[in-house]
């Protein structure tokens, strides 16, 4: 595993994964990890105070004007004493299933946006074969939790 520690963030991801900054350091920067089969995962930074409602509909209503037949599914939970808001939504492109969710939450003054979408993809992890979605949550779990 590779850790990403940079601007006060912190999150461990898959050593064969590669990763993009987009000016992480300020408001509206981004950071983004992706394997080589397409399955991505990113970061965005938000003002504190940031309606996470607010976020998280208008990245399903993006997702649903490129998408038909997209189906979604609201959540609220607490984890790891943090309020993580959001949504996760299936969708078919390309004759394949489509998983992605966008999910919100407030830390050290600043709201982020995690989005991550996936196909119905299995890796290799720790000689064990496991969803790629199992990835992504693995990695929001390690930058909910901080180092």
């Amino acid at each position: 595993m590779r850790e990403y520690n940079h601007h006060g963030i912190y999150f461990v991801y898959p050593e064969n994964w590669t990763l993009e900054e987009n000016d992480i350091k300020t408001t509206g920067g981004s950071v983004s990890i992706a394997n080589e089969h397409g399955a991505f995962w990113s970061l965005t930074k938000y003002p504190f105070g940031t309606n996470p409602d607010d976020i998280i509909q208008e990245a399903v209503e993006t997702m649903q004007s490129e998408y038909t037949n997209i189906e979604w599914d609201r959540f609220e939970k607490i984890v790891l004493d943090k309020l993580v808001v959001g949504f996760e939504m299936t969708f078919f492109y390309l004759d394949l299933m489509n998983l992605a969710t966008v999910l919100c939450f407030e830390q050290e003054e600043q709201t982020f946006a995690v989005f991550w979408q996936t196909g119905n993809q299995l890796i290799v992890c720790d000689s064990e074969t496991v969803p790629v979605e199992k990835v992504m949550e693995a990695i929001t779990h390690s930058l909910l939790r901080g180092k």
